[in-house]
């Protein structure tokens, strides 16, 4: 087993030995590769590059400033223009030609678009007795035939003023949900109510804007 372990040995070496020369005979040394062709390539054509790039930047950059620089700014003010906003609508709130008012209020996590006299059906159980005059305090929006108010979220309590009365308090239709897993003998037969509550919007105020 040695002596064949040894001739393979010596076969290997005489191939290495054999792709050295040949080596050697392509490159024209003896035995040894150059150095040049080791050699990093001239870095002149990363630094032109970079140097460009940096350079067309530079030249957005002052295109850019000369194009603002040529924007002309109106004379008007933000504040003037408020001011002139909040005057049409409080002399639009004021007079008797404002139209139908209409509201969107937030109530037991829905949003409801509400006119006077209208009923709105809401699913809640923490509403006090029938017959109670209650104030919807969450009111997003307002608004007239010529104007509206949009809150962020919501607005004032001293702008609007919206009022409920409570006329029902009452429970879901049935609602049936069934659950059925194949080839596992699962059958699950569910019967739900909610609770409802039926409001009736008595009135919608809205007062002028604070200037």
């Amino acid at each position: 087993m040695n002596v064949t372990f040894w001739r393979r040995c010596e076969t290997l070496l005489k191939h290495v030995n054999h792709c050295c020369s040949s080596i050697s005979r392509s490159s024209g040394n003896s035995g040894s590769l150059s150095r040049a062709q080791f050699t990093r390539p001239p870095l002149s054509s990363v630094s032109y590059s970079v140097h460009r790039h940096f350079h067309l930047q530079s030249v957005c950059r002052a295109n850019k400033s000369e194009e603002v620089k040529d924007v002309t700014i109106p004379q008007t003010s933000d504040l003037e223009k408020s001011g002139d906003i909040e005057a049409a609508v409080n002399t639009s709130i004021n007079s008797e030609d404002r139209g139908r008012l209409f509201a969107v209020v937030h109530v037991a996590g829905s949003q409801k678009k509400v006119t006077v006299n209208d009923i709105i059906v809401v699913e809640s159980s923490v509403f006090p007795t029938v017959g109670t005059r209650i104030r919807l305090e969450k009111v997003l929006l307002v608004g007239g035939k010529d104007f509206t108010l949009v809150g962020r979220p919501l607005l004032r309590r001293s702008v609007v003023n919206v009022e409920a009365t409570v006329i029902e308090k009452t429970m879901s239709p049935m609602m049936l949900s069934f659950l059925m897993v194949k080839r596992r003998r699962v059958r699950r037969l569910k019967m739900q109510k909610t609770n409802q509550v039926v409001l009736l919007i008595n009135s919608i105020e809205v007062n002028s804007l604070e200037t």
